[in-house]
């Protein structure tokens, strides 16, 4: 492998992506549509990686370009051994017709790897391919499973400040060969793989951000350590790994230490990130196969508490209505209607009914919030 293209130059593509290509001495074009930021890869012509706990020496990664997402694209695509994403989930079909603006060999295209958080984003940027391109290509899409948080290093350029983690979990069902990364690893089914991370990992984050949020907490760690929201997860704990463990059929244990290990992750102060940084695009993380829903259907299927989930999902309105024109999008002034679109069931649904409720109690206590008085009313 000697030259990759990565969609996508934010957190996720040069401070994950990158730090396991540099490793590989490979040439790293950069396509985004952020003007300056690529300005300044092609300026700098290189970036540095730090880690938060100083547990391990800062590297550089060179040897990189960058294209603006409206340049001309059509020899580095034709030229890449590998084309990864790392530009969000909801922004793999624009990746897929821009691929298809710039291509003009009658060739397969090369493997294709999204980092992104999603069901399946790998299926989603497949699909789009599928329909962009009139002809008939052959493409394998593979996918990882983003653990490890990154943040810019304020007052750099370009510098990353990452969690010292390597660990690249793949896809190797869709993938072409053997991905020899340090800390490679081949999932088979990786669609329950990602099902799993985001049913405990992200539902965890969801709850300490939009929580966090309404506590007043702008650092991510912060929050995962204040008592209220340690108590509301330990609660939800005790429906959410059984449930999981029957609908995943592992055993009970495997899941309470994949738990474990994501909040021994979270409550990390040394982790520089932000909570409202983890909480945007709270339209998408309201969704039905998302964060709170999705594990909620899962334990009510078990007949366990699921009080937690809809309360959450509240504080996720109360801080998509607090940061629309922000951070976020204006949001819909019926809620009802809202969520009942985004879940595709009825407006009168229970779920519904007990997240309006909450959203309700909190908005009339928003200026003193007691999460466990306002949960435990």
């Amino acid at each position: 492998m000697n030259k990759v293209v990565i969609f996508g130059a934010g957190q996720t593509g040069r401070g994950y992506t990158a730090r396991y290509l540099v490793e590989k001495n490979v040439e790293i074009v950069f396509v985004d549509q952020d003007k300056e930021l690529i300005q300044r890869i092609n300026q700098d012509g290189f970036f540095s990686i730090h880690f938060y706990n100083k547990d391990r020496t800062p590297f550089i990664v060179k040897k990189i370009t960058g294209y603006h997402v409206e340049d001309d694209l059509s020899e580095v695509l034709e030229t890449a051994d590998m084309i990864f994403t790392a530009v969000g989930e909801q922004n793999l079909k624009a990746v897929a017709t821009t691929i298809r603006k710039n291509w003009q060999s009658d060739r397969n295209l090369p493997q294709l790897l999204t980092c992104e958080n999603g069901i399946n984003p790998g299926k989603v940027l497949h699909e789009a391919l599928v329909e962009v391109f009139e002809q008939d290509l052959n493409f394998n899409v593979s996918q990882t499973a983003v653990f490890c948080s990154t943040i810019n290093l304020e007052q750099t350029r370009l510098d990353i400040l990452s969690q010292n983690i390597t660990h690249f979990p793949y896809d190797t069902d869709h993938f072409e060969g053997t991905l020899d990364f340090n800390g490679a690893e081949k999932i088979h089914d990786f669609e329950n793989y990602l099902k799993r991370k985001i049913y405990t990992y992200n539902c965890f984050a969801g709850i300490i951000s939009y929580l966090g949020y309404l506590k007043g907490y702008e650092l991510f760690g912060d929050a995962a350590n204040d008592p209220e929201i340690l108590t509301m997860i330990d609660q939800l704990q005790e429906s959410l790994n059984p449930s999981l463990a029957k609908y995943f059929n592992i055993p009970l244990e495997e899941q309470k230490d994949f738990s474990d290990k994501a909040m021994t992750k979270f409550k990390d102060r040394a982790i520089i990130d932000f909570c409202i940084k983890n909480g945007r695009a709270a339209k998408r993380k309201l969704g039905k196969t998302e964060r709170i829903y999705a594990p909620y259907t899962i334990i009510r299927q078990n007949e366990l508490d699921t009080e937690i989930l809809p309360f959450n999902a509240a504080a996720a309105l109360v801080y998509w209505e607090e940061l629309q024109g922000i951070t976020e999008p204006e949001m819909p002034s019926d809620h009802r209607k809202l969520l009942a679109e985004l879940l595709e069931i009825k407006e009168d649904a229970p779920y519904i009914e007990k997240t309006l409720y909450y959203y309700q109690e909190i908005k009339k206590n928003r200026e003193s919030i007691q999460l466990l008085n306002l949960l435990n009313n």
